[in-house]
């Protein structure tokens, strides 16, 4: 109890703690936004010179961090926990190295709450039966058939086995103890039958008998008489609370022993409850922080980041809390004993865990408005546990990130506002629409940091291409995300009964192991870099969103709340915002903005809405009433959510919604489809949009404000990322979206151009302005499948150490492509010949000509490649990936195949199907024109299957977009005799499926894949083309 009230004492110390964006974040050309990593070891049976190593590679690869997370899921257990689990003397050793490894890299540390997924911590196994731990609703039923009556025990509860997700049984604490909640009596609807899986109650019937059980549940001796009423068929429900002592973690082999934490086993702890957040909190503060100076290293500023729990994947048959009962009469004003009967129905998202029968009120009553109020209260409890887990982080000089709400029936935009860094994944949130199911409870609660675990795919283990990372990394960007937590790094020292590659989770079910065991890891660098880079820009102020668009559901919804693509075409934003964001601090409308110091939405859009708190009916009056427009779809709402004893809250809306549509602003339009015109009717535009539109064109935008000392007028800086979320690396792709770009600031300012590949930022040389809107329109944008484009606009004088022009282009003929080099002088290209028209911002106009002098595009040839092969020692089962063989296969001469994947080649007479490696390419060609002359070139490597280094006469060629692989290489091309090289990396997979049969101790669900096409696998092209500076 002395900790529950200490957490509440530290929430007003919380503005006192270093948090996330108060490190230091370098510049875009050298960002410290880097990624992070998950991390997995599978218990502290380590080598911690191999750990120091690991957390040393993270860093090399420019990472910012990286999350501890202990015993894998999924994982058969085959070190005896005792001295290496979780909580043990061992762990905090290895712990402590870990905190010294990541203030030594200078890179922080985020520290999992517990083993596996972080839901629980080790308890003594007499002890799960307590506050604070997991609890579920269970019941008994007895039916009584008509004329007859009920005197006895109340019927037992049905206790569901927890089973695995392959349907293995799983073991948990043996709990027997029971609260009675409440017994219920009802008759059976007309039609019901008594063995059937769902049964229908008549509500009317319903009858409280709780007062009436005599005896108790604790001494075994509680019992009640009820004789029904009905001519037909009864039930006697009997409802209780239990501890279900679901596992987190094994214990030891050899049972429990009261001094030694790592033999107990972990259990799931409340998650409804402080007390849930108190039984954690309680076990870190003993058995870890404060040992080994572990929570005074946490503590320095960049080190000790996030006390954090991953998404929750336990499981109960209807969760519940002691608190239950009274909140949910606090909220809904009528007792939790109606919504009793109802509440299995709720599926589990999870693992099943339903009783063989439930039952529900069929047509008596619209019964899912008792499981929304389930859902409604159950989420605000669940809003007290994360901000207790919130203050106590906070107190440690850290922070609380969370994977809040989703896999359980709660309201995940409510829930996203309470941790302080709320976290996805791709794996489970994969669409664009599905994040932005979470966003608004981001920006509204405040938080600027939205995190994602990314990139688990499913059966790519040892096989996901980089392609692939990228594009997980960059869809969930445009929901909003603005760091990405890559899905993962495993342990790579030894480890008992591990075969070589290493030690591999989930049994080689998801991607994957990146590390140095994978041909790749020294190409990463430059391909994290951009996504550095580009959280650079998108952690840079405050998401700014044009449209709140009202969603009260629970968990997430696959299919999009607001239907079809028609907001994306006409070039909106929006995220999905739930009316108890709407409660938050700093939600309200000033200057037709709602929330301005969050995301400032321009406009409010309820589509399809049946039903609408009366809370959130009043604000939308208000919202009105302060100038902010609002759309409804299809009709207003008429009702409120989930059920009300009378009508009083109901009428209260109609007659809201009444008044409501007759204000200047509020319109009701037919369908989804005209809720753009709408809008713009009443002055509300996207803040981008494309000319021609598309439905796969997504934008986030930033904004940030920086106030003079002095007192002037503050400076405006808005940046743009926009993403082009067609089908790229699963499936046809349409090719790219070409179109005139147009931006809407809110603000006149310059425009630049961001490149995340080269950390290069360069005026826009060309676009118009708008002077009394500041609305910039920016020609000629090209957008390959799964590529991402930056833009900045800025009102000061510079931007990342370049100079604003003081003047540009405004208009050029249709296949020139305008460079702003400096403030002076802009570089025209173009890849055909002829004069070109140019113009001016002063107004003037000028033709231009252009010359490739006899250059044509030529696909290279004469290759000579090398590879290098990964391969496994004779004994695989000596796992020591740092002794890889690395065998140097004989040179290929290409010059008469050309290029071809690896998989179809054959050296001295051996098929290189299931080689994996390095290939290092190389060739040379001729150039005939001067460095500084009128001809440049491109160099498009076709397609990069996984990732590429590439040299031009001993230079690095800047990393090329694998979505668009195309880099100019004019400045590293000589006259005369040019040299190039060219490395490419593979995967691990086609050695591995050389091997498969001698992993199978390891490999617990196999994927079977067919090769994979490695090296370069189509023509490499120079593509010249010509170009002219001119002066601005």
């Amino acid at each position: 109890m002395q900790l529950i009230l200490f957490l509440s004492f530290t929430i007003s110390l919380a503005l006192a703690q270093n948090l996330p964006q108060d490190l230091p974040r370098g510049s875009f050309s050298l960002p410290n936004t880097g990624v992070k990593w998950r991390y997995w070891i599978e218990d502290a049976d380590v080598d911690l010179d191999a750990l120091r190593s690991d957390i040393s590679e993270m860093a090399h690869v420019g990472s910012s961090g990286f999350e501890l997370l202990w015993q894998n899921y999924g994982q058969q257990v085959i070190v005896d926990p005792t001295e290496v689990a979780f909580g043990s003397d061992r762990f905090v050793t290895v712990t402590a190295a870990a905190v010294q490894a990541a203030l030594a890299n200078n890179i922080t540390i985020d520290f999992t709450m517990g083993p596996s997924q972080g839901a629980g911590v080790p308890v003594f196994p007499e002890d799960v039966d307590k506050e604070g731990m997991n609890t579920e609703l269970v019941f008994g039923s007895h039916f009584i058939e008509a004329g007859n009556s009920f005197d006895g025990p109340l019927p037992d509860p049905t206790i569901v086995p927890f089973v695995d997700f392959v349907g293995g049984t799983i073991e948990g604490a043996n709990i027997t103890s029971k609260k009675l909640v409440a017994v219920i009596g009802a008759s059976l609807a007309p039609g019901s039958n008594t063995s059937a899986a769902r049964i229908s109650l008549d509500f009317n019937s319903l009858v409280d008998l709780t007062a009436q059980v005599q005896g108790s549940v604790e001494d075994d001796t509680a019992s009640i008489s009820w004789a029904p009423s009905s001519n037909g068929t009864s039930v006697l429900l009997t409802y209780f609370s239990r501890r279900n002592g679901y596992p987190e973690a094994k214990g030891g082999f050899n049972g429990p022993e009261p001094d030694k934490p790592g033999s107990w086993g972990s259990f799931v702890v409340d998650h409804f409850s402080p007390k849930g957040a108190n039984v954690t909190a309680s076990f870190m503060q003993s058995n870890l922080l404060s040992r080994e100076d572990i929570g005074a290293m946490l503590r320095q500023p960049g080190v000790g980041q996030y006390m954090w729990e991953d998404s929750m994947e336990f499981v109960g048959q209807v969760f519940w809390t002691e608190a239950f009962p009274e909140r949910f009469v606090e909220r809904h004003g009528y007792n939790v004993s109606l919504a009793l009967p109802v509440l299995h129905s709720l599926k589990p998202i999870m693992r099943s865990q339903e009783p063989n029968q439930t039952f529900d009120y069929g047509d008596s009553i619209n019964w899912s408005r008792f499981t929304e109020d389930y859902s409604d209260t159950l989420t605000t409890l669940y809003a007290d546990y994360m901000s207790a887990l919130s203050s106590w982080s906070r107190s440690l000089g850290m922070s609380f990130s969370n994977q809040p709400a989703y896999n359980f029936h709660l309201d995940t935009a409510a829930s996203a506002a309470i941790p302080d860094t709320p976290e996805i994944e791709s794996l489970g949130v994969p669409t664009i629409d599905q994040a932005r199911q979470l966003s608004a409870g981001v920006h509204l609660g405040n938080h600027p940091i939205f995190s994602s675990e990314t990139a688990a795919r499913l059966g790519e283990a040892y096989a996901i291409r980089m392609i692939e990372v990228l594009e997980d990394a960059k869809t969930q960007y445009a929901g909003g995300v603005n760091v990405v937590m890559l899905h993962g790094y495993a342990y790579s020292g030894n480890y008992p009964n591990t075969t070589w590659p290493g030690l591999t989770t989930f049994g080689f079910f998801f991607a994957d192991m990146h590390g140095p065991r994978m041909p790749a890891w020294d190409h990463y660098r430059e391909y994290l870099d951009f996504l550095s880079r580009t959280q650079y820009v998108l952690q840079e102020g405050v998401a700014k969103v044009d449209l709140a668009i009202y969603r009260k559901d629970y968990n997430l919804s696959e299919s999009q709340p607001f239907q079809g693509t028609s907001l994306v075409e006409a070039g909106y934003t929006y995220e999905y915002v739930s009316p108890e964001n709407l409660k938050l601090p700093g939600v309200s409308v000033i200057d037709g903005r709602l929330a301005p110091s969050g995301p400032a939405y321009k406009a409010f859009v309820l589509s399809r809405i049946s039903n609408i708190t009366l809370d959130a009916a009043q604000r939308l009056m208000e919202y009105a009433d302060s100038g902010l427009p609002i759309v409804f779809v299809g009709s207003t709402p008429d009702d409120i959510p989930g059920y009300e004893v009378g009508d009083e809250q109901k009428s209260k809306v109609k007659d809201l919604m009444n008044e409501l549509v007759g204000k200047p602003g509020v319109k009701i339009v037919d369908n989804e489809e005209d809720v753009a015109g709408a809008l713009k009717g009443v002055g509300v535009l996207p803040v981008a949009s494309a000319n021609p539109a598309s439905p796969n064109l997504y934008t986030v935008v930033r904004q940030v404000e920086d106030g003079d000392d002095d007192g002037c007028d503050s400076e405006q800086t808005a940046h743009f990322y926009l993403f082009n979320n067609n089908v790229s690396t699963s499936g046809s792709t349409t090719g790219p979206i070409n179109f005139t770009l147009t931006l809407n600031p809110g603000f006149k300012g310059t425009p630049f151009m961001l490149d995340a590949w080269t950390g290069e930022v360069s005026p826009v040389a060309a676009y118009t302005v708008d002077d009394d809107s500041g609305v910039i329109t920016i020609p000629s944008v090209s957008l390959a499948p799964a590529q991402t484009i930056l833009f900045t606009v800025t009102t000061a004088s510079e931007f990342e150490g370049v100079a604003a022009p003081s003047s540009h282009l405004t208009g050029i003929d249709e296949g020139v492509v305008a460079v702003g080099l400096s403030d002076a002088v802009a570089e025209l290209r173009s890849f055909e010949e002829g004069e070109k028209q140019i113009s001016f911002d002063n107004g003037s106009t000028r033709t231009v000509s252009f010359s490739l002098d006899g250059e044509v595009p030529r696909e290279l040839d004469g290759w000579k490649l090398n590879i290098t092969a990964w391969t496994p020692p004779v004994d695989i089962s000596l796992n020591d990936t740092t002794q890889g063989l690395f065998v140097h296969l004989p040179p290929v001469d290409l010059s008469t195949t050309g290029l071809v994947p690896w998989d179809q080649l054959e050296i001295e007479g051996e098929t290189m199907v299931n080689v994996s490696g390095v290939g290092t390419y190389v060739t040379s060609f001729e150039w005939d024109h001067a460095e500084d002359g009128g001809v440049g070139a491109q160099l498009d490597f076709g397609e990069v299957f996984h990732t590429v280094k590439a040299w031009l006469n001993g230079v690095r060629i800047p990393t090329a977009d694998p979505t668009n692989p195309v880099v100019d290489v004019s400045a590293l091309m000589k006259q005369g005799r040019n040299e190039l090289r060219v490395d490419t990396a593979s995967t691990l997979l086609n050695i591995i499926n050389a091997v498969m049969v001698s992993l199978s101790v390891s490999r617990q669900f196999n994927f079977p894949a067919g090769p994979q096409h490695y090296g370069l696998i189509a023509p490499v092209t120079l593509i010249p083309y010509a170009r002219v500076n001119v002066l601005l």
